[in-house]
């Protein structure tokens, strides 16, 4: 109350600017939904409902998806009680292991149940926060260089994606590290206009971020983005190279710090590294997360387990991969016209009087959107479907910039007809993929071909009228956005969990990967289904586990999926024995000896389905093989466990 007399008694100045601030807030309401003046009028409201559409989409009936991959929620579950847990990313609080990526991801969900306490709203809240915020950027990094119609065309082609949807909507790391990706190319332009040093060590600052995100899948623009400078930045070359190197250092500093901080710990003071045999980040960025992800394990004899209709006679890798019932609904609707935009631009964009900046732009969407889809159309049979949401930012950077290139000179007969042909690309990969998948209407892919087909050909012969031309790319548009966005409606209909989710319906071949996962779910095979979902807690184990106190783990299990739900359930460290899906070296028998003989372990539970998929020496099997030899069985419930505290009478 004093601060408002004395407001009123300083004089008539004072009173105008009190009476003044609301004006001043209703100004600043009107600039937010007007935009700047030298933009058309209607461009913010347009903007704003997009972003509308995809908070909608993101958020509606947000926790349908529950705790989503229980793996990553409980490595955060454990980091929201235990400081050391939370640094290294252990998957319990018991700090036994850690998960098989690096916990930038899981410390910002982190902070989140921090805030909001631990349910899964709180995980996946910072999710579909950092999708809306990447559809955003994009849109903003494209507005720099092209009209508005094109930029937001772009943004919408992200957030429709199906995959993009799905995963932010997920707790994968996924979403966090395209963030950080599309901001290091908004801070990459701003390197190329201003030609500041300081802004490409910004770029290299949210790369190494990126690789802290999920390793070296968050380099993949790296290439794309170092070209970029290189060519298009107004530095001197001597200087360009100075610049580079200091970006290489932010890169390596900042993506660097944590795995040599985990290396540099002693081994008896941190968790066993997830993932790596030798028990070293450095294995897992190079192997797990690197070389193994590329040319694949074909050894793996679990392979040999898979029901035999489900098991490929070779690798499906090449140019059409991305194309086929495993991967189609995911991110290739528009993915093949994409690849032809992105050689249309390539041919085209460099001539004329166009900036530096959107060359630098060009020229780095084109080559992420290449090299990313060669690396996931050739690498090895180690990939996940859900990797191709790596292909969704450059995919709509490009799309935004062929449309802009196609406005701007739509006069060119060349340019017409070969954006027709992206065009038609691009509608009959969505004629395949929706006639490829069970449960579309019988005529609505060939509905949507021919809508699409008639409105371009307004376009590409020339409409009347400028009425037509735009009522005619406006059916274009939505021809082309159809199949991906009543996919991404689908993704938000229907719940996910588990370690490899994957976008829309059943496909029309049984033997691909979504018939797969929807035997697994159905225990066919139950190791697979172990290992993917995680074996479903019995109620009264949780509760016996939920009880104990005086162990440091109430239990010890395998794969790391059930180790996850069972602490998730009972609110107690469950130590997952070799890892993820029970290949790790962890623990060593001897180890394991000496945590039981400390009192640290309550009960060992036995998963018979995941044991006989293991390799004959490895840690589970030794471990499995001392405690029924030297432990007394106990039933809980439907289920059988040992307690560790009970020895057999010899």
């Amino acid at each position: 109350m004093v601060s408002l007399s004395t407001t009123w008694r300083t004089g008539r100045s004072d009173q105008r600017m009190a009476l003044n601030l609301p004006k001043e807030i209703n100004d600043q309401f009107r600039r937010f939904l007007r935009g700047r003046d030298q933009d058309p009028a209607w461009e913010r409201p347009a903007l704003l409902t997009v972003l509308l559409a995809n908070m909608v989409l993101y958020c509606w009936d947000l926790g349908i998806n529950g705790w989503a991959n229980y793996y990553y929620s409980a490595a955060v579950q454990s980091g929201s009680i235990d400081f050391k847990a939370f640094f290294f990313g252990s998957s319990d609080w018991g700090n036994a292991i850690s998960v098989d990526k690096p916990p930038l991801s899981l410390w910002l969900m982190g902070l989140s149940v921090r805030i909001f306490g631990f349910h899964p709203l709180a995980l996946l809240l910072p999710q579909a926060i950092l999708g809306i915020a990447t559809t955003y950027l994009i849109y903003k990094i494209l507005r720099q260089c092209i009209g508005p119609v094109a930029a937001l065309f772009g943004a919408i082609v992200f957030f429709t994606t199906p995959i993009i949807t799905l995963m932010s909507r997920y707790n994968n790391p996924d979403p966090l590290m395209l963030f950080l990706m599309v901001a290091a190319v908004w801070s990459l332009l701003a390197a190329v206009d201003y030609g500041r040093t300081r802004y490409f060590i910004l770029t290299a600052t949210l790369l190494g971020m990126a690789f802290m995100t999920k390793q070296l899948q968050g380099l993949l623009s790296v290439p794309a983005i170092g070209l970029s400078f290189l060519l298009f930045s107004p530095q001197t070359w001597r200087r360009k190279l100075a610049t580079a190197g200091g970006g290489l250092a932010a890169l390596l500093a900042v993506g660097g710090i944590w795995p040599v901080a985990v290396d540099l710990t002693p081994r008896g003071e941190r968790p066993f590294v997830g993932g790596s045999s030798s028990n070293s980040v450095l294995e897992l960025t190079l192997a797990y997360n690197g070389i193994d992800r590329v040319t694949g394990r074909e050894d793996d004899p679990t392979t040999l387990l898979i029901p035999e209709r489900f098991r490929s006679v070779g690798s499906d890798a090449g140019v059409f991969r991305l194309l086929n019932a495993n991967f189609g609904q995911e991110a290739s609707w528009l993915l093949y016209a994409g690849l032809i935009a992105a050689a249309l631009l390539m041919a085209t964009a460099f001539s004329g009087t166009a900036s530096k900046k959107r060359k630098a732009l060009t020229m780095l969407s084109a080559v992420w959107l290449f090299s990313t889809f060669v690396l996931l159309s050739f690498m090895g049979n180690q990939i996940h479907t859900y990797y191709t949401a790596a292909l969704a930012p450059p995919m709509a950077l490009t799309l935004g910039l062929a449309a802009d290139e196609l406005i701007r000179r739509k006069d060119s007969v060349y340019l017409r007809a070969a954006g027709g042909i992206a065009c038609i690309t691009g509608m009959t990969s969505s004629w395949l993929i929706m006639s490829g998948t069970i449960g579309w209407p019988a005529w609505l892919p060939a509905a949507v071909l021919g809508t699409g087909i008639v409105a371009l050909s307004a376009l590409v012969v020339r409409a009347p009228n400028v009425t037509v031309e735009k009522f005619a790319a406006a059916v274009l548009a939505v021809a082309l956005l159809v199949g991906p966005t009543m996919t991404s409606i689908l993704n938000v209909t229907t719940p996910f969990n588990g370690s490899n989710p994957v976008s829309g319906r059943l496909t029309t071949n049984t033997a691909g990967i979504s018939h797969l996962l929807n035997s697994m779910r159905n225990n066919d095979p139950t190791w697979a289904h172990d290992t993917a979902f995680g074996r479903s807690p019995d109620p009264q184990l949780v509760e016996t586990l939920a009880n104990t106190q005086s162990c440091t783990w109430a239990a010890a299990t395998y794969a790391g999926q059930t180790a996850a739900r069972l602490q998730l359930e009972s609110g107690r460290p469950i130590m997952p024995l070799g890892g993820f899906d029970g290949s790790d070296s962890f623990p060593t028998l001897d180890e394991f000896k000496t945590k039981v003989a400390s009192g640290d372990i309550c009960f060992l539970v036995v998963q018979e389905a995941t044991l006989a998929v293991q390799s004959p020496d490895s840690a589970v099997v030794s471990v499995t093989k001392w405690v029924t030899n030297n432990y007394e069985p106990l039933t809980i419930g439907n289920t059988t466990v040992y307690s560790l505290n009970t020895r057999k009478q010899v």
